[in-house]
Order: C-alpha cells, then sequence, then structure tokens
C-alpha cells in the first residue's frame, strides 16, 4: 500500500521522543515514512528543498514560522487542549490522547483529506475475508472465530475481526482502553457516507492481548436486523480497501438473515462449524439443498465452504455421506468451558489452539491426528 510521508515537528523534545520510541515499535509504523523535526529552521530548510510531504503534524509555535509548503500537504496541528472544529483554522489532535488513537485519527483526516487516497491504496497482499458461520447455534462458532483471529495474529498476520451477530458476544472476547463505542460505524456505512474509510481508522478498537483490530459494538439487536446487504459489502469492502489486513474474520450467527447472506458470498472462504450430532447434518443439508434460492447462485455457499467439526470427542457420529461434504478440521472438546470463563481463558487454551493453529496455517487442511478422545 502507498505509505503515507509525514513530518512530525515539535518543540517539545521529551514529547518528540516518546512518539518515535512509539512509531518504532507500534503495528501502524508500516503504514507510514516519519521524519522527525524539533528546530524550526532545520524544518524550513527541508521544506525548501521540495522533499515530499503528505501530512505536517506540527505545534502551533513552529507552525507560526514555516512558510513555503505545498498546496497538497494536509497541515494537522499538535494541539495541547482540546478544541471544538469550530475553533480551528487547521484541524488539529490532541497531543495527550494514546498515540495509538492519535495515529488511527491521523489516519482518518488524511483521508479525508485526500478523497483519491482510497483509489491509490495499493495492497501488497489482498486481504482474505473468512466468515464463520454455522446453521445451527451452540456449535461454537463464536469461539472458533476469536481464536482463530488470535493465532492468526500470532504468526505475524494483520487480522480484523468484525461481529455482525444479532446479539454481538465480541466483549467476552475482545476489550480495549479506549472506551469510545464503534456502533456509529453502521451509520456511515447506511447513509454510503463517501469517507466510511475514514471512519473505520477512528473507530476501531484493537486488543492488545490477542493482537487483533474490532468493532467494539454495544448490544443492539434493532440495528443488527434492520441491516441491509448494500451496508455489509460497504463495511466489508471499506476494511478491505484500507490496505492493513492480512484477514478479515467475519463472526455471522445462525440466522438467514440478509446480512448474513451477504456477508456469505462476500467471502473467499467460509469456515461452516459443525457439531457432532444429527441436528448439525439436517441443518446443513437443508440450507445446501436450498443454496440457489437462498443465494441466487448454484454452488456459491458450497464451493467456499471449509467444514470444521467443533467439540470433536473421538467418535463421529453422524453420517455425512448426505451433504457431499468432507470434513476438513476437528477441534476437541474442552470441558473447562462449561463454567464461565475469562477472555483469556477462551482464547488461551493450549489443546484447543494447538489444532486452531493447523487449521489457521493451512486456511484450511485436514487434521484429525492429536484430537483428544475426551474433554481438556
Amino acid at each position: 500500500m502507498k505509505k503515507i510521508r509525514v513530518v512530525v515537528a515539535d518543540s517539545n523534545h521529551d514529547y518528540l521522543k516518546s512518539f518515535v520510541s512509539f512509531t518504532r515499535t507500534s503495528h501502524n509504523d508500516s503504514r507510514f515514512v516519519f521524519t522527525y523535526f524539533s528546530d524550526q529552521q532545520i524544518l524550513q530548510e527541508y521544506i525548501d528543498h521540495g522533499h515530499a510531504i503528505d501530512l505536517l503534524l506540527i505545534s502551533p509555535d513552529l507552525h507560526e514560522s514555516v512558510m513555503n509548503l505545498a498546496d497538497d500537504v494536509l497541515i494537522v496541528l499538535l494541539e495541547d487542549d482540546i478544541l471544538s472544529d469550530d475553533d480551528r483554522t487547521f484541524p488539529g489532535v490532541y497531543r495527550y490522547q494514546r498515540l495509538s488513537q492519535l495515529l488511527s485519527n491521523l489516519i482518518g483526516l488524511y483521508y479525508e483529506h485526500n478523497e483519491a487516497a482510497e483509489r491509490q491504496l495499493v495492497r501488497s497482499k489482498q486481504a482474505k475475508v473468512i466468515s464463520v458461520y454455522s446453521p445451527v447455534g451452540g456449535t461454537g462458532k463464536t469461539t472458533v472465530a476469536a481464536n482463530l483471529s488470535k493465532q492468526l495474529a500470532l504468526n505475524g498476520s494483520k487480522v480484523f475481526y468484525l461481529n455482525l451477530e444479532t446479539i454481538n458476544s465480541s466483549g467476552l472476547f475482545f476489550s480495549s482502553e479506549e472506551d469510545n463505542p464503534s456502533l456509529q460505524i453502521f451509520y456511515y456505512a447506511k447513509s454510503d457516507f463517501k469517507q466510511l474509510l475514514s471512519k473505520i481508522e477512528t473507530l476501531k478498537k484493537h486488543d492488545a492481548y490477542a493482537m487483533v483490530d474490532y468493532f467494539d459494538i454495544e448490544i443492539n439487536a434493532e440495528e443488527m436486523l434492520e441491516m441491509r446487504g448494500e451496508e455489509v459489502k460497504r463495511i466489508i469492502n471499506g476494511i478491505v480497501k484500507t490496505g492493513e489486513y492480512n484477514y478479515i474474520i467475519v463472526d455471522l450467527d445462525s440466522s438467514l438473515h440478509e446480512r448474513n447472506r451477504t456477508a456469505l458470498t462476500e467471502s473467499d472462504n467460509i469456515l461452516w462449524i459443525m457439531t457432532n450430532d444429527n441436528q448439525s447434518i439436517l441443518k446443513t443439508k437443508a440450507l445446501l439443498d436450498k443454496e440457489e434460492d437462498l443465494f441466487g447462485k448454484k454452488n456459491i455457499i458450497r464451493d467456499r465452504m471449509t467444514t470444521i467439526l467443533n467439540k470433536f470427542t473421538g467418535a463421529q457420529i453422524g453420517d455425512m455421506d448426505d451433504l457431499g461434504v468432507t470434513i476438513d478440521g476437528y477441534l476437541p472438546f474442552i470441558s473447562a468451558w462449561l463454567v464461565p470463563q475469562t477472555n483469556d481463558g477462551i482464547l488461551g487454551n493450549d489443546r484447543f489452539n494447538q489444532e486452531i493453529q493447523t487449521i489457521a496455517r493451512n486456511i484450511i487442511v485436514y487434521n484429525k491426528e492429536g484430537v483428544a478422545t475426551g474433554g481438556l
């Protein structure tokens, strides 16, 4: 993707040092090329030599003397106080917010300033959209989606977890110290807001333990039931177009609501979660038999399916022959999860994650060996 060339100019040496230290270790650093200045004269010489600058983040005291900037450079003031937009001549960011949020705000301002930036993004890797779905409730689908997200991140991939359940349960798995919820993302998707890309940047959250980005969406069943397929497309494609992610994991509930059907057809791969019982077989068969009626095209779902048998105890009791699908991966039954767990307990089970890693490394390979024959 195109890197954003940012010049950071600040006379506060201690703050500048902390900024440099953070950006050198931040997962956002690959999106920027940073140059730093604390002296106004040296900054002016840099500008006068014609170095390319996309965004100038500058303290107000240094900004007063800056001259000869190109017209297309976005100037963002590094403010000591939180000001309303009405009080600003130039856009600004509050210097004492979390630096991860400050960087997200900068990206958002950059996209708002440069409407062509979205079209100019060139992804080094195409993000793969993976939906996690089951036609049956209680299969452990969200547990699989959350653990898969974390394990992909542990492997070095950049991962976004998108929960589209009617009753959102992502708070059981992911958390962030930032307290600003992300529900506004649905408003921007619904209104086809032209700067959706910038809003994704400012509304997303990052779970430091799982190393996964996500939207912190408050439970709002009515909002989810009103969501249309076009809105789902905009959100998924908007996340893809940020150019930041290798994988987008879309967590769906078992309904056939329009938002779920759209997410499935927008996916490169569908992890189809089943449990070792006849109900999973019955409902999977019923859905696949009506695939063309439900999705408008024959085999559009079947061809993308990777079938995972979850809560496996060692003996397969159902008959899969009539489905015309094979089991591509097996995940063990974890007896410890029969009682309430913290998110660390759910995302940190070594045995479960060993099998998730086998699936994640290959997205997806058949693996039955090593799965426990009883609860762990």
